[in-house]
């Protein structure tokens, strides 16, 4: 026992990573432009904590999500969870306290969230980091449009050279089906089946449900309803009542507006993108990246779940995963220091390096004493750019890939001033 005890203090868990050097850098460079990013759209950021009452976090989540999050008793006996996403606090929180607050609201978050998945993917641990915004007040077009172009953006931010947003509308599935009065369970049959674009299977569901007619036809037609604006005109000959018109009205006028933002290249529009309608109630979209086989990103409006905490508030959101970004981002980190400086123990030598410092350079002071061939040596093996060491009588040695030249301190001071990150 205590052998394994020891050996576990060697490891992680199964589905967690340590993140470090160009890694940590890039996840930490990739967070700065998200955050930027949204800043720039008006958003502030909310902060909630990393575990609530499982019942808070359950709310409005699908089956395997609530198998999926992380349970445990506090001293009290209550039940708790670790987040498995970002949406639900910031809902609780919008709903129970910032309910009066001039609307609409504009909210971003980034952190942790924890899901027990059996088999941990690529890009998506057991604790991964989710970034995302909410828009919550606002129940037009517009704000649909706001969220896929923030999203999109988001991406750009990133540099992820070549994607595309499936666009949805899970009410005009929902409209469909209203008619026919099915179960939560039911429904999720009819969900999976169109998700999946499997004929055969929603065929089945639908023969074992006793559905026909013009509904049966709808639901059989909806995973072909892909493409550009052309399937918006078959979506509105398959309604099969007002509500089912009125949703592909809305998913008109919100490409209709992305199309005018510029941004329409990004988006195929796919009425078979009903993926988790139990949580949303409008358009739905998910982002994918050229070369990976699952999407970094997904959103859509879900009207009602705020009214679970307080206010019934319109809400539209978003998503991404960041280590799922990481594996397609082309932003790159140098993590090398730019300057080393020989010398912790000269006033004269510190000035210097925070003179380079407050240029915006990564400066090293090196801490071992090294001199001569050892100091340049060591500089090189860090990708160093400028090396400086002390000489007798006050000069400086600074050596850079054009050799050594020695200048005085006012000259090295000038030079300093022209360097750039």
């Amino acid at each position: 026992m205590a052998n394994d005890a020891r050996s576990r203090a060697r490891q992680l868990p199964h589905g967690l990573a340590d993140l470090f050097y160009e890694q940590a850098a890039l996840k930490t460079e990739l967070e700065n432009r998200l955050q930027e990013h949204f800043g720039r759209w008006a958003y502030q950021r909310i902060i909630p904590p990393t575990f609530e009452y499982h019942e808070t976090l359950s709310t409005e989540a699908s089956p395997q999500l609530q198998e999926e999050m992380y349970r445990f008793f506090d001293r009290d006996g209550h039940v708790l969870a670790l987040r498995p996403d970002m949406t639900v606090p910031t809902a609780r929180v919008i709903g129970t306290r910032l309910y009066d607050q001039t609307l609409p609201l504009r909210f971003y978050y980034l952190g942790s969230v924890f899901r027990y998945d059996e088999e941990p993917q690529a890009g998506r641990r057991r604790e991964f980091t989710q970034a995302g915004i909410e828009l919550v007040g606002a129940g037009t077009p517009a704000a649909d449009a706001e969220m896929i172009a923030v999203a999109i953006g988001a991406l750009q931010a990133m540099e992820v050279s070549s994607f595309q947003f499936n666009l949805g509308q899970v009410a005009f599935l929902k409209a469909i089906l209203a008619e026919v009065g099915l179960e939560n369970g039911e429904l999720r049959r009819i969900e999976e089946a169109v998700n999946r674009k499997n004929d055969a299977e929603l065929r089945t569901a639908l023969a074992d449900l006793h559905i026909a007619g013009p509904v049966a036809d709808a639901v059989r037609a909806i995973p072909y309803l892909y493409g550009d604006a052309t399937v918006l005109a078959e979506a509105r000959r398959l309604a099969t009542n007002p509500a089912a018109a009125a949703a592909i009205d809305r998913l008109e006028a919100v490409y209709g507006l992305l199309q005018r933002a510029g941004v329409a290249e990004h988006i195929i529009l796919d009425l078979g993108e009903v993926r988790s309608m139990a949580y949303y109630t409008g358009i739905t979209f998910h982002g994918y990246a050229a070369g990976l086989g699952f999407d970094i990103c997904s959103g859509g409006r879900y009207d009602g779940l705020l009214s679970h905490f307080g206010a019934d508030l319109p809400a539209v959101g978003f998503a991404l995963g960041l280590e799922r970004c990481m594996l397609v981002a082309r932003a790159a980190c140098d993590i090398a220091p730019r300057v080393l400086v020989q010398g912790w123990g000269s006033a004269e030598a510190q000035r210097l390096a925070a003179r380079a410092r407050a240029r915006g350079l990564r400066v090293e002071v090196d801490v071992l004493e090294r001199s001569g061939e050892a100091l340049i040596a060591y500089g090189r093996a860090r990708g160093v750019r400028y090396i400086i060491a002390a000489r007798p009588g006050g000069d400086y040695a600074l050596t850079t890939t054009d050799g050594t030249r020695v200048l005085r301190c006012a000259a090295l001071e000038e030079e300093i001033a022209t360097w750039t990150p």
